[in-house]
């Protein structure tokens, strides 16, 4: 991969992409249409076409691995720790981390493990929240941590050999987000062969983190990392998003532009099935 100088290649997805709310409202151009993107906490709902420039037939989300985390069960705390440190029991994740762990299971867990586990709809709108909500904010990262740095290992691999799919043989665009370069005039942008990312991505300096956008040269795909959230925007043909969403190493879930991906989303009620309508 070889730096590009210019940035004008970003051009297309800078402008194509819908206007978060925000920016306006921090303008003072507080219209009807801006206060519509806002929840009633005042913050703005980041939607799939403020990512991603709602040029395609389809789009997808990958959501972001976690791994199941044993040091609180390999080293527990005492009970008289515990009750000091006011740590809730957070069950049924506890028994969940702990099968796994004695029948050696591996580390990996899926996010539709997560959503039965906890009676949690694996929505479009999912997002970590949706499962600390029902556990307490301190059972997450007791029992569970988000995986490698994305894109990390075998699944920036699935998502190459995705891409291949729809016939990427175009030379590909690399950009990396402002804020981890705080200081350069410019962020950097990078060109090279599609087969030459995953490798590029784990790599010095580029793996601390910053991947932002990835599109090739014809821009018949877009795939959007945006550096807050915990899961990765692609859009594409449908072609593309089927390969995904059937994809036995990546967990993906179809998104339209109109999906809010931000993690104030509230956490939908489930219905229980017993009750009648």
């Amino acid at each position: 991969m070889q730096p590009v100088d210019t940035q004008t290649a970003f051009d297309w997805i800078r402008n194509g992409r819908q206007e978060l709310a925000s920016r306006r409202w921090l303008n003072g151009e507080q219209s009807e249409d801006s206060a519509r993107y806002f929840s009633p906490l005042g913050r703005p709902d980041v939607r799939v076409s403020h990512l991603v420039p709602p040029l395609f037939e389809a789009y997808a989300r990958i959501l972001h691995r976690i791994d199941a985390y044993y040091e609180n069960i390999d080293n527990p705390l005492s009970p008289a720790e515990i009750a000091i440190l006011g740590i809730p029991p957070c069950e049924p994740l506890r028994s969940f981390v702990e099968d796994r762990r004695a029948n050696a299971m591996g580390t990996r867990v899926r996010w539709r493990e997560l959503a039965e586990l906890l009676d949690v709809p694996l929505a479009p709108e999912i997002s970590g929240a949706w499962f600390s909500k029902k556990l307490g904010e301190a059972c997450w990262p007791r029992f569970l941590r988000p995986g490698k740095q994305w894109p990390a290992g075998e699944e920036c691999g699935a998502l190459v050999s995705a891409l291949k799919i729809v016939g990427t043989k175009d030379e590909c665009f690399l950009r990396f987000s402002d804020i981890p370069f705080i200081g350069k005039a410019k962020p950097p942008l990078f060109k090279g062969a599609l087969e030459e990312v995953c490798s590029f991505l784990r790599e010095p300096p580029h793996r601390v983190g910053g991947f932002e956008y990835w599109w090739p040269t014809d821009r018949n795909w877009c795939v959007c990392a945006d550096y807050d959230l915990d899961r990765t925007i692609v859009g594409g043909s449908r072609k593309l998003i089927s390969a995904l969403l059937t994809d036995s190493v990546l967990e993906c879930i179809e998104v339209t532009t109109r999906t809010r991906i931000d993690p104030f989303v509230p956490l939908p009620e489930v219905r229980d099935p017993r009750q009648k309508l």
